[in-house]
């Protein structure tokens, strides 16, 4: 797996907001949960940065709600 640019990471937790809405934090942590008993893959790194990404998107898009 190469590593992904900050923004494929961003674009990606961009299209699980689109499609998961208020859900897409914990459908990121699920995926980055499935690579846990490995916590230095790769897969488990960069589920770990979707997942951040996700939360920050989230946190923006309900300052914006509000």
């Amino acid at each position: 797996m190469s590593e992904m640019s900050e923004r494929e990471i961003i674009e990606l937790a961009a299209i699980l907001v689109n499609e998961h809405g208020h859900a897409a934090l914990d459908v990121a942590e699920g995926r980055r949960d499935q690579h846990a008993r490995n916590r230095s893959s790769a897969a488990y790194r960069l589920w770990s940065k979707i997942a951040a990404a996700t939360a920050r998107m989230l946190r923006m898009k309900q300052r914006e709600d509000a």
